[in-house]
């Protein structure tokens, strides 16, 4: 948390700029004094309006009064020394010479002390009260002084002592005022200084909230510009590339669908939005808005759900329910099943020659294998959680599993295919990456043509977020459209002898090692991608 730390008044730095541009610009109506004063003194010589009790002292209260006017400024744009004083000292300047000028030019009836009412009111304001009741008591003596000396020097009528008087209580009126709005000022500069603070604690407060959640967050304006984003937020929209992380930059100019959502929420809160694909790491996100206000207008904080936490928890659970049904499977299924399969061989030793025992055995054994593969299957997915992570470089990899293919299926080498970029790497089970692959060459095969380069193997690097692409095609006649949408679906197969298994597992494989694996429709065969994900080994 910050904290507002107290600086000593002793410092320059003590008073803020807008203290120190105050007296400067009272410095400035102070010398506009003293030279409207030095014109009206040269322009009217022969019947001077001002100093004409003694034209001399006059001028010299003028000359120094200016002078030492302009060398305020010098110490001013200094600042030293520090605030207070230089207040002090030229209210004390204004006090004297006022009154001396005033003294040669008729008293009290000349309306030059009228000057000293607004130094005072200044120096109230400015220097918040301390010592304006002191300068005005220091004033309305002076002026009484000098009015005496005006009686006995220049023989001034007496009665004007009341005119003096009534002076003096104009100089402690206005200090008295300026005193009070001197420190209600204090007060409220006091008052908004805490609220700024507490305002800066509850920022800080609430970016230590956000940046705890799970979920992105960003804080956009009325304008819909960015003013805070969670880590999260910063990581899966790439602001870490942008100034400041994109504060003060427009959620269109970032990603331009949640801008599009953002302006559709505002006509309709109740809008529901499909999940966006969004940053270089292609993370699936469902966005939401909350009202920042009575009005939707003001603002909003939006929240991206990262789908893909969602997606492991169901993994999760998936995961734990397929753990009790395998274990369930090996017991209840293929005890009973080798049971099954132990009896038929028998039966066919006793069934020699009986053509219609030995067809319906063989229906026996066909099925039970069928079983049994459909048991391993749904084994092997059970175990899809247990990966050991390697880097793999598909360069050298993708010709040693064509050779090992090619070998267990019994097919020539010449119907593969390759097209790898050099030295790309990926960061899989191996054992994971053999069972997906071969399940997909072996479809693919299955389907083809069986003509060379009837199966083709491509590798693909520089999508962002992406370490690699594997394609698997084949020159088929492809999946037909009605089938797409349920071609991963577990037990979904169009042969009778398959178990509906190989695509949903290889799917749920790819998952397990931060992979992907998805159908692309539209070409002349089957066409599957594998899309590997920058992840550390």
């Amino acid at each position: 948390m910050n904290s507002v730390n107290a600086v000593s008044p002793s410092q320059p730095s003590a008073q803020p700029d807008s203290a120190w541009r105050t007296l400067h610009f009272l410095n400035l109506y102070r010398l506009i004094i003293g030279g409207l004063f030095l014109i009206s003194f040269l322009m009217f010589t022969a019947q001077p309006i001002l100093g004409q009790q003694n034209p001399g002292l006059f001028l010299i209260y003028n000359l120094v009064y200016l002078a030492l006017a302009a060398l305020a400024i010098v110490s001013i744009s200094l600042r030293w020394p520090r605030f207070e004083w230089q207040v002090s000292f030229q209210i004390m300047i204004d006090i004297i010479l006022i009154v001396l000028m005033m003294s040669v030019s008729g008293g009290v009836r000349s309306g030059l002390g009228l000057l000293l009412i607004v130094s005072l009111a200044s120096s109230g304001l400015i220097s918040r009260g301390r010592l304006v009741l002191l300068q005005a008591a220091l004033a309305t003596f002076a002026v009484l002084a000098a009015h005496t000396f005006g009686v006995l020097d220049y023989g001034e009528s007496i009665s004007d002592f009341a005119q003096a008087g009534l002076l003096g209580v104009a100089f402690f009126t206005t200090a008295w005022i300026a005193h009070i709005l001197a420190r209600r000022s204090h007060t409220s500069e006091q008052l908004a200084a805490a609220r700024a603070l507490d305002l800066e604690n509850m920022a800080q407060i609430n970016q230590l909230v956000i940046e705890d959640m799970q979920d992105g967050v960003i804080v956009l304006d009325g304008e819909g510009h960015i003013r805070q984003a969670n880590r999260h937020a910063v990581r899966v929209l790439d602001l870490a590339d942008r100034p400041q992380e994109g504060v003060g930059e427009v959620l269109g100019s970032v990603v331009p669908e949640l801008m599009d959502a953002l302006g559709q929420w505002r006509k309709n809160s109740q809008s529901r939005f499909a999940p966006l694909v969004v940053g270089r790491a292609q993370a699936q996100c469902q966005p939401r808005f909350i009202a920042v206000g009575d009005r939707r207008v003001m603002g909003a904080v939006l929240v991206l759900q990262d789908l893909s936490q969602v997606l492991q928890q169901a993994q999760q659970l998936k995961l734990a329910a397929l753990g009790r049904l395998t274990a369930n499977i090996a017991h209840e299924v293929r005890n009973p099943l080798s049971a099954i399969s132990h009896a038929a061989q028998i039966l066919e030793e006793d069934s020699a020659g009986d053509k219609t025992q030995t067809r319906l055995l063989q229906i026996i054994h066909d099925n039970t294998r069928r079983i049994d593969s459909l048991v391993g299957d749904v084994l092997a997915l059970n175990r899809r959680d247990r990966n050991r992570l390697e880097r793999i470089r598909l360069d050298t990899y993708l010709p040693t599993f064509v050779e090992e293919f090619c070998l267990a299926e019994s097919v020539a080498p010449e119907i593969f295919m390759l097209d790898v970029a050099p030295r790309v790497t990926v960061c899989f089970d191996r054992s994971h990456l053999n069972q997906v692959l071969w399940n997909l060459c072996r479809n693919g095969w299955r389907h083809s043509r069986h003509l060379p380069g009837s199966l083709q193997l491509m590798v693909t690097a520089g999508q962002p977020g992406l370490a690699a692409q594997i394609h698997v095609s084949d020159d088929g006649s492809g999946v037909v459209a009605d089938n797409v949408s349920k071609l991963f679906e577990p037990f979904f197969t169009t042969e009778n002898q398959g178990t509906g298994l190989g695509l949903y597992i290889s799917r749920e494989l790819c998952e397990a090692n931060s992979a992907s694996l998805d159908y692309l429709p539209g070409g002349s065969g089957a066409h599957f991608r594998i899309n590997c994900r920058e992840v550390a080994c």
